[in-house]
């Protein structure tokens, strides 16, 4: 039969497939454009389930703040012209207004979240059907100030990294500019430093007994009376390394002062005290 062109093209607008399928998929349904939209979905499914293990090296890591509240969410893709896709760009920021409106901390769950297909994995499926390669929501999180705290956001340039810390504060004004600068400046830091974790304990143990192998191996000629010191020396430096709060402050000009040491000098300008009691980092790929 034939198919009124304006069908073709109202079907395209609402699945963002292009004009051969729509077209078949009019002359399959009869030239009933929902029943012609479920058959693009189902074959956009279909198209997902047999892209899902191809590897999703491009994509984009996005933030977004609401307030005392912010979210961060890393969307995969093949290639890197699918980062600017209408559909892609709109699915992502779908996925960062549910997860701030839900405050979902996890892409499993946020996936689970209603949306207008069914739930937001059915949106992921839909758009591996438009752009034709494999999409993958990997990461997603949100953090929440505590009461009466502040939050520190960065999103790098290149849509790849960003950063969220959450600051408690002990009489420090929460208005203050300089503070505020301070906790984003510390956020950039966080993207740029690549830190393990805001606390030494929150690094898991099966990391630092590998670290300690690597120690002890490095020192194994060394007179054994010595080699703990050593080794415990090494693990010092290894947690200034990859610990925030004991790393060197990235803008500090004299490459001297610590994250704490900078986030205590703003707070005390501020009124009072300052910690960071949550950090969430995200960099696509890693």
């Amino acid at each position: 039969m034939a198919i009124d062109a304006k069908l073709i093209k109202l079907l395209r607008e609402k699945t963002g497939m292009g004009i051969s399928n729509c077209k078949n998929a009019l002359e399959e349904a009869g030239g009933d454009v929902d029943k012609a939209e479920m058959i693009l979905r189902k074959q956009g499914l279909d198209k997902a389930a047999k892209k899902a293990d191809r590897p999703t090296g491009q994509g984009i890591v996005a933030l977004r703040r609401e307030g005392t509240t912010a979210a961060l969410v890393e969307l995969a893709c093949e290639q890197e012209p699918t980062t600017g896709n209408e559909r892609f760009l709109a699915l992502l920021d779908l996925l960062l207004a549910t997860a701030l409106k839900l405050k979902v901390s996890s892409a499993e769950k946020l996936l689970q979240a209603a949306s207008p297909e069914g739930v937001l994995a059915d949106s992921v499926k839909s758009l591996i059907g438009v752009v034709g390669e494999n999409v993958q929501l990997r990461r997603a999180v949100v953090i929440e100030a505590p009461a009466g705290g502040i939050l520190g956001t960065y999103a790098h340039f290149n849509k790849k990294a960003a950063a969220i810390i959450a600051l408690s504060l002990d009489g420090a004004d929460a208005a203050n500019p300089g503070l505020q600068t301070t906790a984003n400046d510390i956020a950039m830091h966080a993207v740029a430093a690549r830190p393990l974790a805001l606390h030494r304990e929150d690094i898991p143990a099966d990391i630092i007994a590998k670290e300690k192998e690597v120690f002890l191996d490095e020192v194994k000629t060394k007179p054994e009376n010595i080699r703990e010191k050593i080794v415990q020396g090494k693990l010092q430096k290894f947690y200034a390394e990859k610990i925030l709060t004991e790393q060197i402050f990235v803008k500090d000009p004299d490459g001297k002062a610590t994250v704490a040491n900078t986030l205590a000098a703003a707070a005390k300008a501020a009124g009072g005290k300052a910690e960071i009691v949550a950090l969430a980092r995200q960099e696509l790929g890693l």
